[in-house]
This record gives structure tokens, sequence and C-alpha cells, in this order.
């Protein structure tokens, strides 16, 4: 049962208080968070969770890892000097 934990609460480390299992397993398009595993492992089998719960593409696609600070900003200041070069 997919809901079996959504009553469970962890501190989230993005939004800085308290939320339930139920928000970190639809809150990025009804697909988990992609800190669900850093987030849950201490009080949920979270592999087999995904395992028994999404096809290999979903969990695939959830556990992108976050770019670095360095990339992003480098893809800002990238799309910063496009805006510049374009007429308006």
């Amino acid at each position: 049962m997919i809901e079996e934990h959504d009553n469970k609460t962890v501190r989230c480390r993005r939004l800085g208080h308290e939320v339930n299992f139920k928000y970190c397993r639809i809150m990025n398009n009804r697909l988990p968070c992609s800190s669900i595993v850093g987030c849950w492992q201490s009080q949920v089998d979270i592999g087999q969770f995904l395992d028994d719960h999404y096809s290999e593409e979903e969990i695939a696609q959830v556990l992108i890892p976050p770019k670095s600070k360095m990339e992003s900003l480098v893809e800002l200041i990238e799309k910063a000097k496009k805006a510049r070069k374009e007429p308006s």
C-alpha cells in the first residue's frame, strides 16, 4: 500500500520545517522528491518502497543528482549573456 508511511514526518532540508511522507512522495509532479532517499532512509526502507511503487524509469527520473552550485551559476551566466545579445 503506497500510503503506508504517509503520516510519518521528518524535517525537510529544502523547506526548513516538518513535512509528512505523503508530501515527499508526490511533490515532484506526482513523483517523489529527489531528496527522498537521504531524508527518509533512517525511518523507511526507502529503496524497497521505491522499487515496490515506481518503475525503473520513474526512479531514474526522480534520482537525477541535483546540479552543483557552480553548474547552476555557469548556466545562469550563459543565459544572461544570451539575453543581452538578443534584440528586444
